[in-house]
């Protein structure tokens, strides 16, 4: 894939019928500037790295007729100029492009030419195969597209041409080198007419090149390159070669090259020169990293130059290795260990005292089973949990809440308490959350209220059971007089009792009837005794009225008396 291609348009000015127009460049530059400035070394630019500038050329005998006889030059001097850019899109993908023009040039009696033109711009594409310094060569393959779009009559050959193009080679710590095979597949032009020689002739060819550098970054680095040319149509085979130099003054890169040519008529030259600039922001291709070759640090960092497993990127002594075994180094710099646990003394931090490396040096008498090391375990000697510090639990009044965790960690309590004992207000041995009567003392069996105060309701964790049932009208969803005092009882207990978040009403029926009356008979009865409760003074948002129908029975529906214990109300506490 041509980086650069010349054009140069013969083009007749006194007989343009008579004189064809042909492209008689067949020497590329490389726009991205790796390897040589002609030959490549197979490396692409990365994604975001981009090379562009410009060259002067000169070419001396640039067409001379391939006849034996009658050997003569048919264009001598010439100037032109090459503008060329390169830019990695991707990693995988590298564009370039080159607009020549031929500034001046003087052509002979038997082809006369017009003097200037912009020749036509090469398009070229470019992608990676081999990247990577392991292995034996950077490969990388490419196809360039002549547009016939010159100025006035330089047109070249005529058509689209195309140029394919391969290219190996491989960077070492003081010399690349590189390979190239290309062509060019363009229209053949036949200049016979004009020099009465067969072999006359400039159409498409391939060639092989091959190129020697320097990777000096600091001063001059030199080249050279060498391009065999094998024509496919007419022709004979020639070769160029050029020597050259590249110089990098701050950001911009100047060059300069010449060579001879040899053989190779009608199209290779007798000698050709180029001159110019051009500006990067790509790093210039790194030599193989191997530990074993000639490297310099900065180019090598993930190489470790001593050997003892710090990267030179983070080795503070990279030719002083440290080679006991068994020392695991952060720094690479040999550091004194005065207790000899293969922990560097700037990173121990028990210098004095052995320990592992993992402990970074300090000892653990419990056997690192609770994740402490000696310095930060408040009890060394014990294994613990990492929330003590690493110390064990303790339950000093032996409720089996830990201390830790224990509200109450100097006196036995209930671990639904957090540890501290259920209050008792009253002192009458029922503790507050069971007791009906808080502030009056009375008797366990009472439910803690005084045996005047009979009471028909007992709390419980679960649930609020009732000592009665809650009478209803038969089908109906109303109250009978009968339990008034039943849920004058569970209001006041409720009212007391604020713990008590959410308490669900439940309706239940027995199975006689169809289950969509039973079911909306017993949401109605539960709704019934919501409202009723509310009225007494507890709370609506503390109540939830649910019918259950016949769906949990208690006892059996095949008996008047299993019947009647299924039909009931129950009162469920909700966490």
């Amino acid at each position: 894939m041509p980086r650069s291609l010349g054009l140069l348009a013969l083009i007749s000015t006194t007989a343009l019928a008579q004189v064809p127009a042909a492209d008689l460049e067949q020497v590329w530059v490389e726009p991205a500037g790796r390897g040589s400035m002609w030959v490549g070394n197979g490396h692409t630019l990365h994604a975001g790295e981009f090379r562009g500038g410009a060259s002067l050329t000169f070419g001396y005998g640039a067409m001379r007729s391939a006849s034996e006889s009658n050997p003569r030059t048919l264009v001598s001097d010439r100037f032109g100029l090459q503008v060329f850019g390169a830019l990695g899109v991707f990693d995988w993908l590298e564009v370039s492009a080159v607009i020549p023009a031929i500034l001046y040039q003087r052509g002979s009696d038997a082809l006369p030419v017009s003097q200037a033109g912009l020749g036509n711009p090469w398009l070229n594409v470019r992608i990676p195969i081999w990247t990577a310094h392991d292995k034996p060569l950077l490969l990388s393959a490419g196809l360039g597209v002549g547009l016939p779009i010159g100025t006035g009559t330089a047109l070249g050959n005529g058509g689209v041409a195309f140029a394919p193009r391969i290219t190996a080679g491989h960077v070492f710590r003081e010399l690349q080198f590189g390979l190239e095979l290309s062509g060019v597949l363009r229209s053949t032009v036949d200049f016979a007419p004009n020099t009465a020689e067969r072999l006359d002739v400039v159409g498409s060819q391939v060639s092989l090149a091959a190129m020697l550098a320097s990777v000096t970054l600091n001063g001059p680095r030199g080249e050279g390159s060498v391009r065999v040319f094998t024509p496919l149509t007419g022709g004979r085979i020639g070769i160029e070669a050029l020597i050259g130099v590249r110089w990098l003054v701050g950001d911009v890169e100047l060059f300069a090259a010449a060579g001879p040519g040899f053989w190779g008529e009608p199209a290779t030259p007798q000698a050709r020169a180029y001159l110019g600039a051009a500006f990067s922001n790509a790093k210039p291709t790194r030599p193989a990293c191997i530990e074993g070759l000639p490297y310099e640090l900065p180019e090598c960092p993930d190489l470790d130059k001593d050997g003892d497993g710090v990267p030179n990127v983070r080795d503070e002594a990279p030719f002083a290795a440290e080679d006991r075994d068994g020392f695991q180094d952060v720094d690479g710099k040999p550091d004194p260990d005065n207790d000899a646990d293969d922990v560097a003394d700037a990173a121990d931090r028990c210098m004095n005292e052995r320990g592992p490396v993992e402990k970074q040096g300090c000892p653990d008498l419990d056997g690192d089973a609770d994740g402490f090391v000696d310095r930060k375990d408040k009890c060394p000697a014990q294994v613990g949990l990492a929330e003590n510090q690493g110390c064990p639990d303790v339950d000093e009044d032996v409720d089996t809440v830990v201390d830790r965790l224990d509200r109450c960690p100097g006196v036995t309590g209930a671990i639904e308490n957090g540890g501290c004992p259920w209050p008792d207000s009253d002192g009458d041995g029922v503790i507050d959350r069971e007791d009906n009567c808080q502030k009056d003392s009375g008797t366990r069996l009472n439910q803690g209220c005084p045996v005047e105060k009979k009471q028909l309701v007992i709390i419980t964790p679960e649930k609020v059971v009732i000592k009665e049932k809650v009478f209803f009208d038969a089908g109906k969803a109303v109250i009978q007089k009968r339990s008034t005092a039943l849920l004058d009882n569970l209001a006041a207990v409720l009212v007391d009792h604020p713990e008590v978040k959410h308490l669900r009403i439940e309706g239940h029926t027995d199975s006689a009837g169809k289950a969509e009356v039973n079911n909306a008979l017993s949401s109605a009865r539960a709704v019934a005794v919501k409202d009723a409760l509310v009225k007494k003074g507890v709370d609506a948002s503390r109540l939830e009225a649910v019918g259950i129908g016949s769906e949990q029975p208690q006892d059996t529906n095949d008996t008047p008396a299993g019947r009647e214990n299924n039909r009931r109300v129950e009162f469920i506490i909700v966490p």
